[in-house]
């Protein structure tokens, strides 16, 4: 039998067995929190096992998710790789033909959808999976044929069955999942695809769990955290951190919806949380747009918590060694009960780890939040590293980058980057080249791809950055996106767009200019913020389509761009922009699961703008 800390499957069984009446999970259930204990996951996790091998589930065999963040998610995943099977994550928002083509390349023979919505997408394309035996449904709806399937049905115990029979339930399934080996394949898990078709990244139980033991000698938590799982787990980032959670026995709270977020925060009040940039940006908007209308007094007040809060973060997050003075401590005393709490509160009041990933985080967004006295942890990893390669952590905490490397992973940097030479290639970095325990074994039926994706060992991560003195990486773009100006200049759009990161004024942004005589943008402004500035110039619109075309709104959007990249050297500065009046969105898909922009989606679709950019007779002056 293998250690319990070498497989998926190890971690629950040992979660289990150490603490049965504890609570594992939260799920919202009737408007309130219900907690369910790891021994009621036993039971849910073996009887639905049980019936997921009835319906010729076996080892090898590929079992997709199509749901939310969920209890039956969880139930789900551990059962079917208790059965030795292999689970195949799809996000929510995935269109019938992209459900289609993973499905097919995945050859998955069951999935277990969350709501009717869910299922009409199986049913639309069940004719072209020749694979799908059946479809497990998480809510309760009328089941349309014999092969779609009650999750609540397949996870109840038989109602004739005794205690002893429960029991040896369990033991059979426990002796399956026990069988499970370190380098047996776990999950196979579609990239969002932000350019091109999805590729299926092969996971192995100890690539994950290599990555959850790393991860646990860096950020201490125990049954007396809770954490509130909000980022699709159908994402590697969040589903290894309940993993994770499940290993330090914290209960799982699982959020609701976005929408929801605010309330489940208050209800839960968790001390550990995962979010992406994004919802750092949406909160810092929220609370700047509620001062803007606050008396002066407030605003001066908030101001000078602000500037408190930032002299003294130093102290609290282990960034200096010596001790604040008598005066700053008094002063934050002051300015965390008047202001910083307040800000707290929003995030439940009791948030001590917060883990920002994804996506890269701008160093002003993150120095606001530790003004405001909430811990903020930046880290960095692929879905092809199981997926943490650097993290900052407590102790070991250096702003602006994403943190020191993992323990048991390596990572160089080849630094030559095309034909960048001298100060181009510097201010580039090198790619980032990654081994270790947390690396996949490679592409699912993609021979060519990883060939490309691995050089003597290493994995080509594709993303460029910097390694420093102290052992701390800095990303400093994405080797694809680089692009060269006609001047024959290498400019990295991610530096540009990490600047308007908070912006009160710009919501999106897609920096251009590959091939061309000067960078310019795509914006999407702020319009809560634009509509009042213009409704205080006297500007008259009916919409947002007029509201972006006036004369005034170029010339005020184009002033904030400007003085934002005025520092930079000369061929990095935005020129000329184009505003949109309608945001990015998954929806539309512009927009990754993930809140990544798809930048050729969107060039495709905003290629007009684009052309008329470089067609102006000359380019504003920064």
């Amino acid at each position: 039998m293998n250690s319990p800390f070498e497989t998926l499957t190890g971690l629950f069984l040992h979660a289990v067995k150490e603490n049965p009446t504890a609570t594992g999970v939260l799920q919202k259930r009737l408007g309130r929190y219900v907690p369910f204990s790891y021994e009621v996951l036993q039971g849910l996790v073996s009887t639905f096992a049980l019936r997921l091998g009835a319906q010729g589930l076996a080892q090898g065999d590929r079992f997709a998710l199509l749901a939310e963040n969920r209890l039956e998610w969880l139930v789900t995943d551990f059962a079917a790789l208790g059965l030795g099977a292999v689970t195949v994550p799809l996000y929510p928002t995935c269109s019938a033909s992209d459900i289609e083509y993973i499905l097919r390349d995945s050859e998955s023979k069951g999935i277990m959808v969350s709501s009717e919505n869910q299922l009409k997408k199986i049913l639309e394309i069940w004719g072209n999976l020749p694979y799908l035996k059946c479809a497990v449904v998480a809510d309760k709806i009328p089941l349309p044929n014999s092969m779609v399937l009650s999750w609540e049905e397949m996870a109840q115990p038989w109602p004739e069955e005794t205690a002893g029979d429960q029991e040896e339930r369990w033991s059979r399934f426990e002796r399956q999942a026990a069988l499970a080996e370190p380098n047996q394949l776990a999950s196979i898990l579609y990239t969002s695809g932000t350019t091109g078709q999805p590729k299926g990244v092969r996971l192995t139980h100890r690539n994950i769990v290599s990555n959850v033991l790393a991860s646990a000698q860096l950020f201490p938590m125990d049954s007396n955290d809770t954490a509130m799982s909000f980022l699709p787990l159908s994402h590697v980032f969040e589903r290894t951190l309940d993993y994770f959670y499940f290993y330090r026995n914290v209960p799982i709270a699982y959020a609701e919806n976005l929408e929801s977020l605010t309330t489940n925060l208050g209800e839960i009040r968790p001390t550990v949380m995962a979010v992406v940039p994004r919802v750092f940006e949406k909160v810092h908007t929220k609370i700047k747009m509620a001062l803007e209308s606050a008396p002066a007094w407030r605003k001066n007040l908030f101001s000078w918590a602000e500037r408190v809060g930032t002299e003294y973060y130093p102290y609290r997050m282990g960034l200096r060694k010596d001790s604040p003075s008598l005066g700053l401590r008094l002063r934050w005393a002051v300015a965390d009960r008047l202001v910083a709490s307040k800000v707290r509160a929003r995030l439940g009041g009791r948030l001590r780890l917060f883990f920002s990933g994804s996506a890269p985080l701008a160093t002003e967004m993150a120095e606001f939040f530790y003004a405001m006295g909430v811990n903020v942890y930046e880290g960095y990893g692929l879905t092809e590293t199981s997926p943490v390669i650097a993290s900052n952590c407590p102790g070991h905490l250096k702003v602006g980058t994403v943190g020191k490397i993992l323990p048991e992973v390596e990572v160089k940097i080849e630094v030559k980057i095309g034909e960048a030479e001298g100060e181009d290639e510097d201010a580039a970095g090198g790619e980032i080249l990654v081994r270790g325990p947390n690396v996949t074994p490679g592409y699912y039926r993609l021979e060519e791809e990883n060939k490309a994706a691995f050089a003597d060992g290493w994995f080509r991560t594709g993303d460029l950055g910097k390694l420093d003195a102290d052992g701390y990486l800095t990303i400093t773009g994405r080797k694809k996106n680089l692009f060269k100006s006609s001047g024959g200049k290498y400019i990295s759009p991610e530096k540009l767009e990490n600047l308007f990161q908070g912006h009160p004024f710009v919501a999106q942004i897609v920096i251009l200019g590959d091939g061309r005589k000067f960078v310019s943008a795509l914006v999407v402004p702020n319009f809560a913020r634009l509509e009042s500035w213009a409704q205080q110039q006297g500007l008259k619109f009916s919409d947002r389509r007029e509201l972006v075309s006036l004369p005034e709104v170029a010339t005020f959007l184009q002033g904030q761009v400007t003085e934002m990249t005025a520092t930079l050297a000369p061929y990095e500065q935005i020129r000329q922009i184009a505003i949109l009046s309608e945001e990015f969105t998954i929806a539309s898909g512009e927009l990754s699961p993930t809140q990544k922009t798809k930048r050729r989606v969107v060039e495709e679709r905003y290629r007009q703008q684009i052309e008329e950019i470089y067609t102006r007779t000359r380019p504003a002056r920064a």
